[in-house]
């Protein structure tokens, strides 16, 4: 009696855990890089279905797991929906798109498509590639520039790793541009001055370089492009913690290398006419454009360097971690150092044998300005690099020295927001 009604119980319940029968004859997307991507989606027979969904995601770091799951109406067997990026920002070339469809029958039975990808190429170029431990760099110019700029990354990652202890926990890849206007043309909403972009959640930088001034501007920009994604993973936090601009551009300058001229004159200058911003003001956004931005990212530079040679890597490192669990700028120093972002001035002055500067006794904290997140898609989170061209003064033709970038904080328009890192001198 027990087999007989166990039996009757299996026969009732079968029909509510039977899976639809159906045929998928296609499943595609078709990518328009970097304006579109059409999901398709045909069926043998859909006299039984009720509903389709298309979830699908790129491939970034993220504090959430989180993917996008679209209703698609059905005509007839067929599904299809546009993912216009002209209204989310489009991913950067070698990020990988993954989806899949649900398609719900008339009885509430699920069925789910295997899996698919794409990795998004910009196929106007023919690409080479050179690699090294975690670096992948693609480049079509120049038979000497992929393998000259790969050297550079890998010195700046030595760099890192040697003097401040940060190493590199997942792999990066990096574009290489002939001109500026072909990097512009593969990602959306960037400004029409930039030479380059990194994207962080991705582990993805794009740069314009001219073979004639990969030598003299590309490599110094690569290695601190490189920097501010190795540093961005080091304590990777999800609680939302930010670091002062002078950190994060002076840790990216100092990877660079020996300081160039540029700086070297900036840096006696200010200390001839005593004429430095007070730190505290370097704790946000930098100018844009300007004699000021570029000394501002010198002063960053020496402001680490002192705290670096004066104190060590290890708490550099703590310093990095504390800040990354939200701690705000002050206390931060405060818990490392024994000082906060006014006895840092009054410290790394004291380095430079300046006088102290009058400090007010009740100042404004400044912040640097937040990064929001678009789920599922990130744009652009830096922008890091002002063309070569117009970071100098002279004809590129016959400059040896086209400068580099002034990193800056700027907030795009409602759903079409990053954070622009502007460089007039090298990021």
């Amino acid at each position: 009696m027990i087999i007989i009604v166990a039996n009757g119980l299996l026969g009732l319940a079968a029909p509510l855990q039977a899976q639809s029968d159906i045929t998928v004859t296609q499943n595609e997307a078709l990518v328009d890089f970097p304006q579109s991507v059409t999901f398709q989606l045909e069926l043998a027979d859909a006299s039984d279905v009720a509903s389709v969904s298309l979830v699908y995601d790129v491939d970034r770091l993220s504090c959430l797991e989180a993917n996008t799951a679209v209703p698609v109406e059905l005509n007839g067997n067929r599904a299809e929906w546009t993912w216009e990026m002209v209204r989310s920002g489009n991913p950067p070339p070698g990020a990988t798109l993954s989806w899949q469809w649900q398609i719900t029958d008339r009885r509430g039975n699920v069925t789910t498509t295997p899996g698919q990808s794409h990795t998004f190429v910009d196929d106007r170029f023919d690409w080479q590639t050179v690699s090294a431990p975690n670096i992948r760099l693609h480049w079509y110019e120049g038979d000497e520039v992929g393998p000259m700029l790969l050297d550079a990354a890998v010195a700046g990652l030595d760099r890192l790793q040697n003097e401040m202890g940060i190493t590199l926990d997942s792999e990066v890849q990096l574009f290489i541009y002939e001109e500026s206007n072909d990097m512009r043309d593969a990602v959306l909403y960037i400004q029409d001055w930039a030479g380059g972009v990194a994207f962080s959640d991705y582990n993805i930088i794009l740069i314009g370089v001219p073979p004639r001034i990969a030598e003299s501007w590309g490599k110094p920009t690569v290695r601190h492009e490189l920097a501010h994604l190795v540093i961005g993973q080091f304590g990777r936090s999800c609680v939302g913690g930010s670091r002062p601009t002078w950190l994060n551009e002076g840790l990216a300058v100092y990877a660079e290398g020996e300081p160039s001229e540029s700086i070297q004159e900036d840096l006696a200058r200010g200390i001839e006419n005593n004429s430095f911003e007070p730190v505290r003001s370097l704790n946000g956004a930098f100018s844009s454009h300007g004699p000021e931005a570029g000394i501002a990212y010198s002063q960053s530079y020496s402001v680490v360097k002192f705290l670096l040679e004066s104190y060590g890597q290890a708490q550099m490192q703590d310093l990095l971690l504390t800040l990354a669990q939200g701690t705000g700028y002050d206390e931060a120093l405060e818990a490392v150092y024994g000082f906060n972002v006014d006895g840092l001035e009054l410290a790394w002055r004291k380095s430079l044998n300046l006088p102290p500067r009058e400090i007010p006794p009740t100042p404004t904290a400044v912040s640097a300005q937040a990064v929001p997140t678009i789920e599922p898609f990130g744009l652009p989170e830096s922008v890091p690099t002002e063309t070569a061209a117009a970071a100098t003064a002279v004809p590129p033709a016959t400059t040896n020295n086209p400068g580099g970038g002034i990193c800056n904080l700027t907030a795009f328009p409602l759903l079409l927001i990053g954070v622009g890192l502007v460089l007039r001198r090298r990021k």
